[in-house]
């Protein structure tokens, strides 16, 4: 996270077991990160859907 690796601390963080509260948005922004194109087929913005993912990251990791 600190070095703005997106992408890499998803998909650290998807394999972790204990992500609290923040388990589905980052979940949710690994699998919208890799299947965007379905996401706007559900109508989901997959671009929101990482930012939202990145918040929960810095709410769960940040302090640590």
């Amino acid at each position: 996270m600190a070095a703005q690796d997106w992408p890499r601390a998803f998909s650290i963080a998807s394999k972790f077991a204990r992500l609290g509260r923040q388990r589905a948005a980052i979940m949710r922004a690994q699998a919208a990160r890799l299947s965007p194109g379905l996401y706007r087929q559900m109508g989901r913005d997959p671009a929101a859907l990482v930012e939202e993912g990145k918040a929960a990251m810095r709410e769960r990791f940040e302090a640590l």
